[in-house]
């Protein structure tokens, strides 16, 4: 659905994905059907030469760790030599099996990036803050936020940490967030066109990586697909646009199974 609340085929969608310059997709993380639409956006955006370059597949799930490696990545690589090669973890934040046929078919097409922080560069701004982001240009659009962006990203945060915080002390927080999105709007203007795979808040229009990536770029060409899942007895479609925020296309999904990470949380803080 686009964001007139019209339906598009899937073709119709496919051929907006090619035809712009910066698409941006955002995921649930643990859905495998979004993992699966986006293996077909993948190859779909690569799937006619004579469009030209569609540059990079930018990955939330890599970061400047993993840059060398990448580099040295060949597209015959299978996917066990690719994560023996990105020295991957058998557990982590982000599962292996679900993320790397996305990173195999992006490498077929010498366009796997890395656009994430990765940890030294966290702890650097858990303990300096925006400091960090001083003199390095890839970091520019993180610094000096206007003030509805860290009013939204904050809330986010401190809804994430189950309301155990206060906002003052998840700071440190809010200047990650910021550096994380700045870093992937920067991975994808390395190049003339680009496709970012993200958590739907790294992809929203006013407050992700579009932010970034538009004001260090106004003129870009981009196109912003929001994955939705569609809970049981929930078909106010409206109702999730709203929430996931404004974006040009809604693919709207099955939902994984619900979970409150929270209430854990607050029941043993409560004891």
């Amino acid at each position: 659905m686009n964001a007139q609340s019209n339906f598009l085929s899937e073709s119709a969608v496919m051929n907006l994905v090619r035809q712009h310059r910066y698409v941006f997709v955002g995921e649930k993380h643990d859905n495998p059907e979004h993992h699966q639409i986006e293996l077909r956006l993948i190859q779909e955006r690569f799937k006619f030469e004579s469009l030209g370059s569609q540059g990079r597949v930018v990955f939330e799930m890599l970061d400047d760790s993993h840059q060398t490696a990448i580099s040295q990545l060949k597209a015959s690589d299978t996917i066990e030599q690719m994560q023996v090669s990105l020295n991957w973890p058998k557990k982590g934040s982000w599962d292996w099996r679900v993320y790397a046929p996305l990173f195999q078919e992006a490498l077929k097409n010498s366009a796997l990036a890395a656009g994430n922080i990765d940890r030294a560069f966290i702890s650097n701004v858990y303990k300096n803050g925006d400091k960090s982001f001083v003199g390095n240009d890839r970091f520019a659009t993180a610094l000096n936020p206007p003030l509805f962006l860290k009013d939204y990203l904050l809330d986010q945060i401190f809804k994430s940490h189950c309301g155990l915080q206060s906002r003052e002390t998840l700071m440190p927080m809010l200047h990650i967030q910021l550096a994380k999105d700045a870093s992937m709007a920067s991975a994808m203007l390395r190049t003339s066109a680009a496709m970012l795979i993200a958590g739907g808040e790294h992809a929203r229009t006013e407050t992700g990586a579009p932010w970034h990536l538009r004001r260090g770029k106004p003129e870009s060409d981009v196109l912003i697909i929001q994955m939705i899942e569609v809970q049981e007895g929930n078909e106010d479609l409206k109702s999730y646009m709203e929430k996931a925020g404004k974006a040009d296309l809604y693919w709207f999904t099955a939902a994984t199974e619900s979970k409150d990470y929270c209430a854990d949380v607050k029941g043993k803080a409560a004891q």
